[in-house]
């Protein structure tokens, strides 16, 4: 009897055991699974972030609420505006928020570049510039939007990821307006962000088209 009960206490505690590897076994893969979802909502919800965002942006640059637009501006780096793909970083214009409302106000004519072809100097008011090339189309119905993605295509170069690596940014696409320029009159806008106190914010408009 008493070899009995043994076998029978330690057949027991077998089965107890085997149970409690089985359900860690189980906590453990529930627990990896879960981390996947996890990642890969914050990797979506990072998006739609920026998403939100930048349509906040371009209503504000349709409607011209132009300091609405700027409380959008990167608080210690301020915001690049480049009138094309290529970024030239020797006479691009760089803004914080307060010079910029400034230009605004006071409705001032500043160089933001140069122009493609002629070489000659971009001078326009704030306001001029971005209806020339910052909000020249209705972006907020963009053709084609692209998250990290470079749509607009010419034959200058692009060097967003050289001058911003690793900052998100979305891209703002019209392929064309007018058959007879055959595609040659595209144009697209990029936001450029960066992530500041767990804020994203804009460091960066570029328009882009077709150049010479």
């Amino acid at each position: 009897m008493k070899k009995f009960g043994f076998l029978w206490l330690a057949s027991f505690a077998w089965i107890i055991v085997s149970c409690n590897r089985t359900d860690k076994s189980a906590d453990s893969s529930l627990s990896t699974d879960t981390s996947k979802t996890v990642n890969a909502v914050d990797s979506v919800a990072d998006e739609g972030t920026l998403t939100t965002i930048a349509t906040e942006i371009l209503i504000a640059l349709k409607t011209k609420d132009y300091t609405a637009f700027a409380s959008y501006f990167h608080p210690t780096e301020g915001v690049v505006f480049s009138p094309y793909g290529f970024i030239d970083t020797k006479t691009v214009k760089k803004l914080s928020k307060a010079s910029f409302l400034k230009l605004v106000e006071e409705k001032g004519s500043t160089i933001w570049g140069n122009y493609d072809g002629t070489g000659d100097e971009i001078k326009l008011t704030a306001q001029q510039y971005l209806e020339k090339f910052v909000y020249n189309a209705d972006y907020l119905h963009a053709e084609k939007t692209g998250y990290d993605q470079i749509i607009g295509k010419g034959n200058s170069l692009n060097n967003l990821n050289e001058i911003f690596p690793k900052h998100p940014f979305i891209e703002y696409y019209f392929s064309g307006f007018d058959k007879k320029h055959e595609g040659m009159d595209w144009t697209s806008l990029r936001l450029v962000f960066k992530q500041y106190q767990s804020n994203y914010y804009l460091v960066a408009v570029i328009h882009d088209q077709w150049t010479t």
